[in-house]
């Protein structure tokens, strides 16, 4: 939870202490930022980050979800090493989930 909020991700969440796995099998919008880094390797595409949020939240977070987009985007603009960012999200249900 601390990691998520030092590297500004727009929701961070825990369970309690005991819990066995709460969010196994729970549908999460998993959100990816990638990009390229033409100074590396031309056509290297990179993950920037990664986080997920459980779907029946999304709705109530879409705000922040937004904002976060929108931050993310501002500070791409503002440097050149990395260009093509992708911002993309896809509903998962996993087995087990490791916070």
């Amino acid at each position: 939870t601390v990691a998520g909020v030092l590297l500004g991700y727009p929701a961070v969440y825990t369970f309690a202490e005991g819990a066995e796995n709460c969010l196994a099998l729970t549908p999460l919008r998993v959100f990816t930022a990638r990009a390229s880094c033409p100074r590396i390797k031309d056509g290297l595409r990179v993950q920037i980050c990664s986080f997920s949020v459980p779907e029946s939240l999304c709705a109530e977070l879409r705000d922040v979800l937004d904002a976060w987009c929108q931050q993310l985007k501002e500070a791409f603009g503002a440097q050149s090493d990395f260009v093509d960012l992708c911002i993309s999200s896809e509903v998962v249900s996993l087995p087990a989930v490791a916070l």
